[in-house]
């Protein structure tokens, strides 16, 4: 969905953004003095980041002249000493801020920031990330964080910089086996049209996960060699993702036994880091299904927000029906705690999960 606010966006960008993810070359991103970079397509993003260092940070002061600042931490204070600093041995200086609107809830935060990119020295890059996801509302996808009349955009538009406001949501379910043919001749795979559909119906809108199976179906075949449905079908297997289904559906039917039995299994056999990202990523998706139903909205809505096949639709909606809103926002906040504190080292993830799915499923 483009910005109301035309002046955001150069000719350039427009077609920069229509072109990046069907061009496996990756177009290069104009320049400019503020990026922003909303969406939860968190692997462009994280790419577009990588990029924007590229060019600005290498050489012989490689790694001088580039910061990133998570903004649920930083100060204004912090932010403006960056933002300010002059580069060291090269022309120009980025600074990246995640999570930029949990810094600026306050409207004196706002306002500095207003005057902070007014007074930006010409040598600096901002570049502001805002994890931002889309809702079905009157017919269209609308931004639910920084949507058509956020106050950002009027900042901005005031501002006298350039600045490309680059939206990047996640792929539909149908962009998605376009996607994996375009990033599997970016890693030099061969993959024809039905092992893309066969991948895109195992992994959905997981762009992590599609392009770590489509670099394993590479080791598997080679470069020479075409990779096909039945590949997919062999290596790529959905049984991870059933395993987390599985042990949510016995914590919504409060029987801790095998929730914690569950669990287990997964431990030993997956990461630990990788089961908690699952299942944060099953907490999102439930919160959205269960507001999509408390909304009316039906297995076409529910499709449509989360960007999951139909089979996986519907055995969302039936797990969402186990818990209450209240409830799902509640495991949310307690995961997002978990991983601060596991990061911080004053806990595991693999006691604080156990602990989890026992209290959940009492």
């Amino acid at each position: 969905m483009m910005s109301s606010v035309a002046s955001l966006f150069t000719a350039s960008a427009r077609a920069w953004q229509d072109s990046y993810m069907s061009d496996p070359e990756k177009p290069s991103l104009p320049e400019a003095d503020i990026y922003i970079l909303q969406g939860d397509d968190e692997l462009s993003i994280q790419e577009i980041i990588h990029s924007l260092v590229e060019r600005v940070d290498s050489g012989a002061f490689a790694g001088m002249n580039s910061v990133r600042l998570d903004g649920r931490a930083a100060q204004c204070g912090e932010m403006a000493n960056h933002i300010n600093m002059l580069p060291l041995g090269g022309s120009k200086r980025l600074v990246v801020v995640d999570y930029v609107l949990e810094a600026l809830k306050a409207k004196t935060d706002q306002e500095w920031l207003a005057e902070t990119v007014k007074s930006m020295p010409e040598t600096t890059i901002l570049a502001l990330v805002i994890p931002d996801s889309q809702k079905f509302r009157s017919g269209e996808m609308v931004w639910q964080a920084a949507g058509k009349g956020h106050w950002l955009r009027k900042v901005l538009k005031d501002s006298g910089k350039s600045v490309e406001w680059v939206e990047k949501p996640l792929p539909s379910l149908r962009e998605i086996p376009e996607w994996i043919m375009n990033e599997a001749l970016s890693q030099g795979a061969k993959f024809d049209g039905r092992a893309a559909a066969e991948l895109a119906n195992l992994v959905g809108n997981d762009l992590f996960q599609a392009r770590q199976e489509i670099g394993k179906a590479l080791s598997y075949c080679g470069k020479d060699e075409p990779i096909t449905r039945d590949v997919v079908r062999l290596l790529c297997s959905q049984s991870r993702e059933e395993d987390i289904f599985d042990m949510v559906d016995a914590v919504g039917q409060r029987d801790a036994r095998k929730a914690l039995g569950l669990l287990r299994a997964l431990m030993q056999d997956q990461p630990i880091q990788y089961i908690f990202t699952m299942l944060v990523r099953q907490a999102r998706l439930l919160i959205m299904v269960r507001e999509a139903m408390d909304e009316g909205g039906s297995e076409k809505e529910v499709i449509a927000v989360c960007s999951v096949a139909p089979f996986i639709a519907r055995k969302l909606m039936d797990q969402s029906r186990r818990f209450s809103m209240r409830e799902l926002e509640s495991i949310y906040r307690r995961l997002d705690c978990m991983d601060e504190s596991s990061k911080t080292g004053t806990a595991t993830l693999e006691v604080e999960l156990e602990t989890l799915v026992a209290e959940l499923s009492r």
